[in-house]
């Protein structure tokens, strides 16, 4: 039977005020997120953390100096090599994680990840211990597997789950139009879309889901005398953009995703929400937690209402017809998820 739609996870009331940003850790998508806070003009301030290594005690604050040097519009902005500086934040980004190597496995690259995001997420836990609820900042993660790296951290900061969610549907949604709209020739600016489930081979995207103008993607198709076929093959392959990117580059990906990320930092800081696919934790949405699973949450990426307040809502859309495909994506998630609990009671993150 198919679960009743509608939206769970509703938080209501006056926007909040999210100015202070954190953007934590110094890959490539990190500093990208800086440049486009900047170019945006978000905040108020933004505090930007790097842990020191030998020789580099305070990359931040070089990194910033250097970027303040040479920028026309730049907020307060600092760098710090000391965490307790990321407290007292509204919002931060957690940019840390290892990018998958040659030869690595997917469970090779679950392990390193899960304990380096949970490393992470613990010193976040100690920074807002004893928080009243409305003082915790919003939280976005990045590592890769992302779907699963989000339930991590919501774990380990054992954080509302409205205050947690990951960067991956928004960026894959935005590949997605943009390869359709060259295929129809439109612009790719007046396309939006939706997909779900786990950012990887396993994400189910559809053109039901798909828009542009306000046009539905198949009708628009059909109007073009467009095989609605090609358009699921264009989106199929689409789908592996980070991976052709990795392909034709041999480096991961920065620009698009940090401009992704940016998409959901605004809606939190200027507090005007919006509907966008990120991974967001579950619970009875979309019901696909069952008992036997040996979970009490997951983490999968569904359409949200992203505001002030992080997760506003869940927005619960009719799926029967690819309900078997968003099912063969919780299965791989949930399996990862089991995965990364174990390691995270090994190692004494969780109890």
């Amino acid at each position: 039977m198919e679960q009743e739609t509608g939206a769970r996870c509703v938080l209501g009331g006056a926007a909040k005020e999210r100015d202070r940003i954190g953007v934590w850790g110094f890959g490539n998508v990190s500093r990208d997120v800086l440049h486009s806070l900047a170019d945006e003009r978000l905040g108020k301030e933004i505090v930007f953390y790097a842990r020191p290594k030998q020789d580099y005690p305070n990359r931040a604050q070089a990194w910033v100096d250097d970027f303040k040097a040479n920028a026309y519009h730049v907020p307060r902005m600092r760098g710090t090599n000391s965490v307790e500086d990321m407290a007292g934040l509204d919002v931060i980004f957690i940019g840390v994680g290892v990018p998958r190597k040659p030869g690595q496995s997917r469970r090779d690259l679950l392990e390193k990840n899960t304990e380096i995001i949970a490393g992470a997420s613990e010193q976040i836990r100690k920074l807002y211990e004893g928080c009243p609820r409305e003082d915790l900042p919003v939280l976005v993660y990045m590592g890769n597997p992302v779907t699963v790296m989000t339930w991590v951290g919501y774990k380990v900061t054992g954080f509302p789950r409205a205050n947690v969610m990951g960067q991956a549907g928004n960026l894959d949604a935005r590949r997605i139009c943009f390869a359709v709209s060259r295929e129809l020739g439109i612009p790719g600016v007046g396309m939006q879309g939706i997909v779900f489930g786990e950012h990887g081979d396993s994400m189910v995207a559809t053109p039901r889901f798909f828009s542009a103008g306000g046009v539905p993607l198949d009708v628009l198709a059909q109007s073009l005398d467009v095989d609605l076929a090609r358009i699921e093959e264009i989106i199929q392959e689409a789908k592996k953009g980070g991976t052709h990117f990795v392909n034709e580059t041999g480096q991961s990906a920065s620009t698009g995703p940090s401009k992704a990320v940016c998409d959901m930092l605004r809606c939190v800081i200027s507090g005007n929400s919006e509907i966008q696919p990120v991974v967001a934790i579950l619970g009875e949405e979309y019901d696909l937690l069952r008992e036997e699973d040996g979970i009490d949450s997951m983490s999968f990426g569904v359409p949200v209402r992203i505001g002030s307040h992080g997760v506003e809502a869940i927005y619960q859309l009719p799926v029967g017809d690819i309900r078997e495909e968003l099912e063969r994506s919780a299965f791989i998630v949930k399996d990862d998820i089991r995965a990364a609990g174990e390691m995270l009671r090994e190692k004494g993150f969780i109890s």
